[in-house]
């Protein structure tokens, strides 16, 4: 559904529709960057803010509402993109007030979802459009979409993106850019054990030519159980195909091709991939200015603009969630454990970039709390410098319905 406070694209945090929902979410971090080519190393500690309300249905009709602060915890001893603390590594985490999420959600056609407003959107796995929701604001978008079903095993969406507020809030420059933007996306679920998706996404941002775009492509991802354990197949694949809208300044082609075959046994999941984002010519890459660039390319953030060049990734994912355990040690159910190591160099030039080893934990607390750290480091060999990253979190999440409707 579109709107969603953390879903594919609008209601992820449901609400019972004939129930006034309230949502509260907290989240702490402390984020330290060593980065090799600065004297000074980064220190940021930012507390993030947000209450919500979702409205019970009247007349197929229910109004959202998402306010959210950032505020810096003591010193700001990074760059946050606007203080001017350009000695420090940057970590683009904004002070901020703004209203998140505003938006009407209407259900009165058969098999149909329209939103119209401002609302968070996550497409599939977030490569080309996602909120950033790793940085402490998220990234928004004003518009309207829809999401229809009526089509057996069949989804069908479209957004239209008039504005996107970016996550370096409403005082940069760049927070905020104009658009006449376009999604279409296409999930068929009819076959066994597999997803086939299909999407355009048509890219005009007037306030950043450069990054006009016009992007069709295609996934295939299935989990085959193939033994006793939790033994199972898993793959997924997909092909995309770029070029130049708008008014771009740059006339390119690229192309982006992702593999990731894996196992899965024991709780344990093991994936070996490749991404290619491609170069033309060594001038212009393939790009991807509306992903959750964090989850891709390394932790260490290192490549969130594709060079010229391109990229090529070669990764290793192993991911484990322990689940199952009883005793003195239940608590630790839910433990979510993640290592990751990313070899990276050019599609055009021969060009070795460098390495980069990751790792994550998220542990569940109790009663909506949770913890989690980060670690990132990334080994420069002919692109840009050494980068060490350490970051912890705590953070705190309810919902929770105050009064009866009348």
């Amino acid at each position: 559904m579109a709107g969603s406070w953390s879903g594919q694209a609008a209601a992820g945090e449901k609400s019972d529709g004939n129930r006034t929902t309230v949502i509260i979410d907290e989240r702490f971090r402390y984020e330290f960057v060593d980065q090799a080519n600065l004297p000074k190393d980064a220190h940021a500690k930012t507390l993030r803010s947000r209450i919500g309300l979702v409205t019970p249905r009247f007349h197929f009709t229910r109004l959202a509402i998402e306010y959210e602060n950032v505020s810096e915890v003591g010193r700001d001893s990074f760059n946050n993109t606007l203080n001017g603390r350009v000695n420090r590594p940057v970590v683009a985490d904004v002070k901020s007030n703004e209203i998140n999420q505003l938006y009407l959600e209407y259900t009165g056609l058969p098999d149909t979802t329209l939103i119209g407003g401002r609302y968070r959107l996550n497409l599939d796995n977030q490569r080309f459009i996602g909120s950033v929701g790793w940085r402490q604001n998220d990234q928004t978008y004003d518009g309207v979409t829809m999401t229809n079903t009526s089509i057996p095993d069949t989804k069908i969406f479209y957004a239209y993106i008039g504005n996107i507020n970016r996550i370096f809030s409403n005082d940069s420059p760049v927070g905020d850019l104009a658009s006449n933007s376009h999604l279409f996306h296409v999930t068929y679920s009819g076959l066994k054990n597999t997803k086939l998706k299909g999407y355009n996404f048509y890219l005009d941002i007037s306030d950043a030519d450069v990054l006009s775009s016009n992007t069709l492509g295609v996934s295939l991802s299935g989990k085959y159980p193939i033994g006793p354990h939790g033994l199972a197949l898993h793959y997924y694949a997909e092909y995309a195909h770029q070029s130049d809208t708008g008014d771009n300044p740059n006339n390119y082609t690229a192309d982006y091709i992702h593999i990731a075959p894996g196992v899965s046994v024991f709780g344990v999941t093991i994936t070996g991939g490749y991404e290619l984002l491609g170069s033309d010519a060594g001038q212009v890459a393939f790009a991807t200015p509306l992903a959750t660039l964090h989850k891709f390319n390394g932790f260490a953030d290192v490549f969130l603009v594709t060079p010229g060049t391109g990229i090529e990734d070669w990764y290793v994912d192993v991911t484990y969630k322990l689940k199952g355990v009883s005793g003195p040690l239940h608590f630790l159910n839910g433990l979510l454990l993640k290592a990751r190591y990313h070899d990276f160099s050019s599609d055009v030039g021969s060009i070795h970039y460098g390495h980069e080893f990751d790792m994550y934990a998220k542990m569940p607390l109790g009663r909506g709390f949770y913890a989690e750290a980060k670690y990132a480091d990334y080994s420069a060999d002919q692109f840009r410098s050494d980068v060490t990253k350490v970051i912890f979190g705590l953070g705190y999440k309810t919902k929770f319905q105050p009064f009866e409707n009348y």
